[in-house]
């Protein structure tokens, strides 16, 4: 491999604002009661999704429908009926620090044997009836609830199931049919937009958008549970709105091309079938790098996570999806327990290099704007700017060290501050070149202030 690469930055190009893409399921504290942890709000994240919050620990009482309602035969106009007590707690400081908060409507995700909230509701209706009322205690003060202004409200989660290789119990999220699925999510989606017309409702977090996960590895196939359900929810028949459609994007080894495909499947069969203005968002997404030929994969990528390969791919995929043009994405996850939950290393608390990858993007979603610039190959790149600042995101996802020649044109301040090595500087017609060595694994700008 030619270890030179060219690439440029044109700060006289704007290309389109910066997506709010740094958010997470759930945040960093260390209790699900408590105070959020101030290295996570100091990344500014945009949205907190909550799925699996508090989960294993503590996960009986937070968020799921069935947790705030216990008792489905109980009246769901009886106050006394609900128990917001600790979801309450859990987003209250997310609100207090201007995050906004995507509510998933359904339960956690169940891997053991015997499963016991990932079955199809008993009564759509009653189930959408209580649905309602939780959107009503947290945006209109209902049961000594709140105004809080929940805006993004997710109607299930993961229906069209995994792949029985990783899952031999089945599958953990839906034990009903696609059928029942389109059904509910009809029947709940037209009741809570009837009764809040101002909030946001969508689903239904596909966990296999390009087909399914079959002998450890994606394979395109079957998307029909995805266009069955644009079908059945756009026949006027059975219409239903659609404010965002979300899906989930985990990324295995040099897997951020993977982005792509994802997004422009997604982005093309919701145009197609008329909803091109859904909001398109990567509700779920972490990068599963195993550099070894192993059976316990599993763990060799949660450790990866936690370094600077699984970091690299972080800022890469951040690139990437802004390049494409999602929307909004969600991180899985920041909780501190969770083996997906890699931003700080615990008991320290000190930050990893996972949470550097989140700093970055943050910093340059705080500037506003993406420019046009070139990525080739391992190396993504994304420039951002104000208008008085500039600054490129450069992350190499490869095993070797690369030299990049970096253009620079329009950037207005010549003070530069750079994360790699600067092996020359110089200036060429009306463009800042810099010969950069950026390590295997290895991210960081250059920014221009």
């Amino acid at each position: 491999m030619n270890n030179e690469l060219y690439l440029y930055a044109d700060f006289t190009k704007p290309i389109k604002p910066i997506r709010p893409l740094h958010g997470f399921n759930n945040a960093a504290r260390q209790t699900d009661y408590g105070p959020v942890l101030p290295g996570f709000l100091a990344l500014r994240p945009p949205v907190v999704r909550l799925h699996d919050a508090a989960y294993p620990y503590g996960g009986g009482h937070y968020v799921d429908v069935n947790n705030i309602f216990r008792d489905f035969g109980a009246d769901p106009n009886d106050e006394t009926a609900y128990d917001f007590t600790l979801t309450d707690l859990y987003i209250e400081p997310l609100v207090q620090n201007g995050i906004e908060v995507m509510y998933r409507l359904g339960c956690t995700i169940e891997h053991a044997p015997k499963k016991y909230n990932v079955f199809p509701p008993a009564d759509f209706r009653k189930w959408a009836d209580i649905c309602e009322h939780i959107v009503r205690h947290y945006n209109r003060g209902w049961a000594n609830g709140h105004a809080w202004g929940v805006k993004y409200w997710e109607i299930w989660n993961e229906p069209d199931g995994l792949d029985p290789h990783i899952e031999p119990n089945g599958p953990p999220n839906w034990q009903g049919t696609a059928a029942q699925y389109y059904e509910l999510y009809r029947v709940t989606a037209n009741h809570l937009k009837e009764r809040h017309p101002d909030i946001l409702v969508g689903g239904y977090s596909s966990c296999y958008i390009l087909g399914k996960f079959e002998n450890g590895g994606w394979r395109e196939g079957d998307t029909s549970f995805f266009t069955d359900f644009l079908k059945y929810i756009s026949d006027p028949a059975t219409k239903a709105p659609l404010d965002f459609f979300t899906w989930h994007g985990y990324l295995g080894n040099r897997g951020v091309r993977k982005i792509d495909r994802e997004y422009a499947f997604v982005n093309n069969t919701l145009n197609a079938f008329g909803f091109t203005k859904t909001l398109r968002i990567d509700a779920e997404w972490n990068c599963c790098v195993c550099d070894a030929d192993t059976p316990d994969f599993r763990t060799r990528y949660y450790v990866n996570m936690r370094n600077e390969k699984g970091a690299s791919h972080m800022a890469a995929a951040l690139c990437e999806m802004q390049r494409c043009g999602v929307d909004m994405a969600m991180f899985y996850d920041a909780q501190l327990w969770k083996e997906y939950g890699p931003l700080f290393h615990v008991p320290s608390l000190e930050p990893t290099p996972a949470y550097r990858a989140f700093r970055l993007f943050s910093h340059l979603y705080g500037l506003g704007t993406e420019y046009e610039c070139a990525q080739d190959g391992d190396i993504y790149s994304l420039a951002a700017g104000d208008g008085r600042r500039a600054c490129v995101a450069l992350a190499n996802v490869g095993e070797t060290e690369r030299t990049v020649t970096l253009s620079v044109r329009g950037a207005r301040n010549r003070k530069l501050a750079c994360s790699f090595k600067v092996m020359e500087r110089f200036t060429e017609g009306d463009a800042d070149i810099l010969l950069l060595r950026l390590p295997a694994y290895g991210f960081g700008t250059a920014a221009f202030q």
